[in-house]
């Protein structure tokens, strides 16, 4: 089994899956009126539109450029020969020529050079888009990075991971936005992205579906255009449909196999952990992912409402253990539970579709507190720190707040039964 960042490469090879249809090429001169019958999308820098024509001759528009969205202006199409004449009743209407590959595309020009390119859609996404999606392999920030996507059937989207527009690549929790399907476009509001503003009020994806494509499950490639520079790039991602509930009662053990850590900002400071030195000013995920491959650490439910936290430090095998509450995909370890001068911990956990592999992201809070108890059981069981010394273990909790200043961390453990 490969990870995740490989499924775009297999993803390329079975496009023949995607939603919008391929007939034969067939050019004609004759009135085509008949054949532009169905929905037609384009997707273009910085324009988007999705164009519903019926036979006699009118049309839906729904669409976005510069930001700006419109949906459902009604209008009307008339075609003689290879020139084309659309009318709309918000009057941004369209005079030149055209040109039809009957069942695949059409192209519609004028003298001015305006050019835009349109695909026959023959199947509607809204339906297959709906369910949770995972990305690992971020398109812009140069380094792989978890992006979470959760489309609800009310037309919400709830998105987690990192921002990957500009040349900010923060990351958010369960910020929400709404959407749209029509055809195999997907249209997305960026609500609240006042602290984006460099990012458009409403955004365009073309979507390609592939379902059972792979043993991990259904696919679906989003395409678009994203900011880059003075300019944008064109930019296909793949993503991954993941269990929008959590099986954690499966007894199963999950062992490490990668990290991806991104935003990292912290003190110049080297801090032990686990018999490893880590520095929150330098921090990368080649560090962590070698830390957490010589302690081979694992995450394990073996008991029913618990996790089990297992690595091998100084020739020992270590356990630390916990009761879990589970909203959604929100897991509570409540280390609380064990000891009140712990710190309990969320953290985002998604399966794929059949258990063998699991993510866990962790913003900011989470990892510090992570990092934090992990470091106070350890320095205990060293009898380096006495537990009924709070003012020792507030102290050490202060240390490790002190030193990350922000990070999000994404973890991906890999079923210890099954061979990758």
């Amino acid at each position: 089994m490969k990870t995740f960042r490989f499924l775009f490469i297999a993803f390329v090879a079975m496009l023949g899956f995607s939603a919008c249809s391929n007939d034969d090429h067939n050019h004609n001169a004759d009135d085509h009126s008949a054949d532009l019958v169905g929905t037609w999308t384009c997707l273009q820098d910085n324009y988007a539109e999705v164009l519903v024509i019926q036979a006699d001759g009118s049309v839906l528009s729904t669409g976005v450029e510069d930001g700006e969205y419109w949906e459902d202006v009604k209008g009307n199409i008339v075609i003689k020969q290879n020139n084309i004449i659309m009318t709309f009743e918000d009057n941004d209407n369209f005079k030149g020529h055209f040109d039809i590959i009957p069942g695949m595309a059409f192209s519609i020009y004028s003298d001015k050079g305006e050019r835009y390119t349109y695909n026959h859609c023959a199947y509607d996404l809204s339906k297959e888009i709906i369910g949770m999606w995972v990305c690992t392999d971020g398109p812009m920030t140069g380094k792989d990075d978890m992006m979470i996507r959760t489309f609800t059937e009310g037309g919400e989207m709830i998105f987690t991971g990192v921002v990957p527009l500009g040349d900010k690549h923060d990351g958010v929790l369960n910020r929400k936005v709404n959407y749209k399907v029509i055809g195999d476009l997907v249209f997305i509001e960026a609500s609240n992205n006042n602290e984006y503003d460099f990012v458009p009020q409403y955004t365009a994806e073309r979507l390609t579906y592939a379902p059972n494509t792979m043993s991990l499950g259904d696919i679906m490639a989003f395409c678009c255009y994203l900011p880059s520079g003075n300019g944008s790039t064109k930019v296909n991602v793949a993503w991954l449909r993941v269990e929008q509930n959590l099986n954690l009662s499966n007894g199963k053990t999950y062992e490490y196999s990668n990290v991806y850590v991104t935003n990292v900002k912290g003190e110049d400071k080297e801090i032990d952990f686990v018999g490893h030195t880590l520095n929150f000013s330098k921090l990368d995920g080649k560090i962590m992912d070698k830390m957490l491959k010589n302690i081979l650490f694992n995450v394990s439910f073996s008991t029913p409402g618990k996790i089990s936290y297992n690595c091998f430090v100084n020739g020992k095998s270590e356990s630390i253990d916990a009761p879990v509450e589970v909203e959604g995909n929100r897991v509570t370890i409540k280390m609380s539970a064990n000891n009140p001068i712990y710190r309990d911990i969320d953290v985002y956990a998604f399966q794929d579709a059949d258990g063998c592999q699991m993510h866990m992201y962790m913003p900011t809070s989470s990892y510090t507190n992570f990092i934090a108890n992990i470091s106070v059981v350890t320095m205990a069981k060293k009898g380096k720190l006495d537990l009924n010394n709070t003012a020792a273990v507030a102290e050490v909790f202060d240390m490790i707040d002190n030193a990350i200043e922000s990070i999000n961390v994404s973890l991906i453990f890999h079923d210890s039964t099954r061979a990758l």
